[in-house]
Parts: C-alpha cells; sequence; structure tokens
C-alpha cells in the first residue's frame, strides 16, 4: 500500500513542477554549426573546402533532398528563403498567388514583376566539414542550375568520373570544394575535385554511428513560415510576433492602428479640457487623473530573423 501510495506522490509532484514550468516554444533555435557555407573572408579571393558526403538516411534512397522555396529580397534589403507551402505542404501559398495575379493582368510589366514570387529549385545535402568535425553533420542547401553548369552537376560529375558512390562510409571519398568569386563579388563553386584514394568517414566507430544515425531533415533547420507570415512579406511589410494575439502581425499595420488609437485618445483629452470647468461658488474643479492604458511590450520570437546570411 506504501509503494502505491509513494508513486502516486510522484506522480502528483511531477504534474505539479510541470504544471508551473514556462511552456515549450516551437520557435527553432538555429546554430550556424548546422549549416555549410560557401563563403569567403572579404579579404579571400578563392578558397578551397574539403566535405564528405553522407548516404542516404534510413528510408531514404538517394543523398540529395529536393527544396522547392522562394527566395524573396525583403524590406531591410536582406534576401530571405522561404519554402513553398504549395509545392512541400500542398496548401495555398500567398507568394504564388501573388505571382498568379501578376500574370493574369495580361501586363508585361506585371509578368516581369511576376518571375521574383516564383518558387525556385533547391537541392540540399548532408555532410561532414573536414576540419570542423566536431561541429558534427552540417546541411547544405544551394539552387539548381539549369544550364546544368551548377554545384549538383559538378558534384554528379566527380561521382561519373571515379564511377564510385562517394558518400559511402567505407570506401567513398571526400570532396574538394573549389571556391572563387565571379564578376559580381559573389563567391560560388568554381569546381569540385577528389582525392585518388578512397577513404573512411571517420576511424571511429561510435562518431561515424552517431553521424549515420542522425535523423534531421531539412525540416529540423531550416525555416518554415505559414500562410500569414508569407501574407505579410508579399505586402512588403515586417512580420512582428505579438504574444497576445500568439500570432505574427504585420509590424507596419500594428503602428498604424496604435497611432491611431492615440489620436482618439488624444481627441478625447482635447474635448475634456473645453468642458466649463467651476460652480457658482468659484472654487477650483478636482479632478481625477485618467490612468494611461498598460501595455505589455510585444516580444519577438526567437524564430524572428533566423535565416542565414548565405
Amino acid at each position: 500500500m506504501s509503494e502505491e501510495k509513494t508513486t502516486n506522490y510522484e506522480e502528483m509532484m511531477k504534474m505539479y513542477n510541470e504544471s508551473h514550468q514556462e511552456k515549450p516554444t516551437l520557435a527553432k533555435k538555429y546554430d550556424l554549426k548546422n549549416y555549410f557555407s560557401t563563403h569567403l573572408n572579404d579579404s579571400d579571393k578563392e578558397g578551397t573546402k574539403k566535405i564528405r558526403l553522407l548516404p542516404p538516411s534510413k528510408g531514404k534512397t538517394s543523398s540529395v533532398d529536393i527544396l522547392w522555396a522562394h527566395k524573396i529580397q525583403v524590406n531591410d534589403g536582406s534576401w530571405k528563403t522561404y519554402p513553398c507551402l504549395e509545392h512541400e505542404e500542398g496548401k495555398p501559398c500567398p507568394l504564388c498567388e501573388a505571382r498568379q495575379a501578376l500574370y493574369a493582368s495580361g501586363k508585361e510589366s506585371d509578368k516581369e514583376l511576376a518571375k521574383k514570387y516564383s518558387a525556385r529549385k533547391m537541392y540540399i545535402l548532408k555532410l561532414i566539414e573536414r576540419g570542423k568535425e566536431s561541429e558534427g553533420v552540417k546541411f547544405w542547401r544551394f539552387n539548381h542550375a539549369y544550364d546544368k553548369n551548377g554545384t549538383l552537376d559538378k558534384i554528379m560529375k566527380a561521382m561519373k568520373a571515379v564511377e564510385h558512390d562517394v558518400t559511402d562510409p567505407s570506401t567513398g571519398r571526400d570532396l574538394n570544394i573549389e571556391v572563387a568569386r565571379n564578376q559580381w563579388n559573389t563567391p560560388v563553386v568554381q569546381s569540385v575535385t577528389y582525392p585518388l584514394n578512397s577513404t573512411t568517414l571517420t576511424d571511429d566507430a561510435e562518431q561515424s554511428k552517431l553521424w549515420l544515425e542522425d535523423v534531421r531533415t531539412w525540416r529540423d533547420v531550416y525555416s518554415e513560415r505559414d500562410y500569414n507570415y508569407l501574407a505579410i512579406i508579399v505586402k512588403g511589410h515586417t512580420p512582428e510576433f505579438d504574444k497576445d494575439k500568439d500570432m505574427f502581425v504585420s509590424k507596419e499595420d500594428k503602428a498604424k492602428a496604435e497611432a491611431e488609437v492615440k489620436a482618439t485618445m488624444d481627441n478625447v483629452s482635447e474635448d475634456d479640457s473645453e468642458l466649463t470647468m467651476g460652480d457658482a461658488l468659484n472654487t477650483e474643479p478636482v479632478s481625477e487623473p485618467v490612468a494611461e492604458p498598460v501595455t505589455e511590450p510585444v516580444t519577438q520570437s526567437a524564430d524572428e530573423d533566423d535565416d542565414l546570411p548565405f
């Protein structure tokens, strides 16, 4: 009997403690160590990075994931990449809707503008960056090239040259990613080369198991946004998380609404000041102060500005 009571006590205490814990946030915590980048230091014109592609995750037949996404320049001048809701989820997508509406107008200027809302085909690979093995499994996202001269095309040419699966953990090969700046000073992959001899992923069996059993997908490390968020982006506005509404709202629309409320309150105050004060005894009127509305500062989600600088 005492054992049963103890179990019940422990369960009740667990429930009580959990009830006072903060609710877990759905916002992803982003760590740049999760991503492989072909960026160069400002002082470098070219460079080489060595990587080891990982074999397909359990249940998959290819090491390459395809992602359809929109790359949009937002109003602060930066570029953001958003997975397409229509292509990836089969749901309505504000960016696709904007593209369709512009094409439907029949105007050549609108058709040209519609291109900025098109979804792009991208690829994502999982890999280990040599020299930074301590950072673990990384994800590399890059664009599809319709001229067949893109990053994936160069990787596949290297695989075809060795006639072997370079992702094999026992007999695969590392790849050298040769990066150089183009005419716009942007670092791009110039070529992909490989060593003559094959090597193991790692000599550490436990480390190899840890890397190969990493079940994360791009959805675990790249941002996904809902219809409401993307609709704000289409308007050219800035999404801001509203804690009271538990959703993203337009920062510009919110500021406008707050300004209108303030203007209304100021008008009310001016009308009150024009009321006749005092009484027949010519005594000073006593007026109670009007309490200012109390508002809590809006706390933005940690997931507000998470897109990568590459």
